[in-house]
């Protein structure tokens, strides 16, 4: 089968791969992403997916949380969100097509004994290809502000989705505040994203990917604000959705992907 036309820049794939021996140094450039896992994206899939039935009763006080749930996750990187996903009992995937991070990723995962993760060098679109309807989960956090076509790569990757399936998105909005604290002040003032991580073109807001969602038969159910605490340092939920988001969608049953 002939490869799918992906959304990948190589810019972002040559910016990653210049640190990627540094990615599991949580006080290095991902440093924010080590801060944010813990704090946002872990809680949000937990409360997700327990509203939605799909932890088991009887796990959900437990460190297997998510035993029995399928979870692909785009974009990623170096393993820092498919690790613990793995360590609290998901069968995951990880797709991302930078090779050096995919390495990372394998390398670390051998500290543990029999983590069920499966990584992959692919583009989403091509992999989606051949695995459509195959998860219960999808997460695609921090992907959107990182590639040339968010509808086409939101696409493959809801065609994974099973039918009541859901997917998890963060990323940035694309407002003057998003802008502002995103750009102006973590990047170019403080340093503490990466150099030439984030454009204002490529951010983009919630309600824009509702829409593609929405396109893709995915109803939008649950939308939440979230900030860096300059002095707390550490990420936490708001009600402002002007900086950072975010979302949650579930595939409705009767699929038009």
């Amino acid at each position: 089968m002939a490869e799918v036309k992906s959304s990948v820049i190589k810019s972002e794939v040559d910016r990653y791969s210049s640190y990627a021996h540094t990615w599991w140094n949580p006080n290095g450039r991902t440093y924010l992403l080590h801060k944010m896992i813990p704090a946002i994206r872990i809680p949000f899939m937990k409360s997700g997916l327990t509203d939605a039935g799909l932890v088991k009763n009887e796990n959900k006080d437990k460190s297997n949380i998510f035993e029995g749930i399928k979870i692909l996750d785009v974009g990623s990187g170096g393993g820092l969100m498919a690790e613990p996903l793995a360590l609290m009992g998901a069968q995951v995937t990880g797709v991302d097509p930078t090779e050096k991070l995919v390495d990372v990723a394998k390398e670390h995962m051998k500290i543990h004994e029999n983590l069920k993760i499966n990584y992959i060098c692919d583009t989403i679109e091509n992999y989606s290809a051949n695995n459509k309807e195959q998860y219960d989960v999808v997460t695609f956090f921090d992907v959107a502000e990182h590639v040339a076509d968010v509808r086409q790569v939101l696409k493959a990757s809801v065609e994974n989705l099973k039918p009541g399936g859901q997917i998890f998105i963060t990323t940035w909005n694309k407002t003057f505040m998003g802008w502002l604290y995103g750009i102006v002040i973590l990047q170019w003032i403080l340093g503490i994203v990466p150099p030439g991580a984030h454009k204002i073109s490529m951010f983009i807001s919630h309600q824009q990917i509702s829409e593609y969602l929405k396109e893709f038969n995915c109803k939008t159910v649950e939308v939440r604000g979230v900030w860096y605490s300059l002095w707390k340092r550490d990420w936490s939920f708001t009600n402002y959705t002007g900086v950072w988001y975010a979302m949650r969608a579930v595939k409705e049953e009767c699929s038009r992907v």
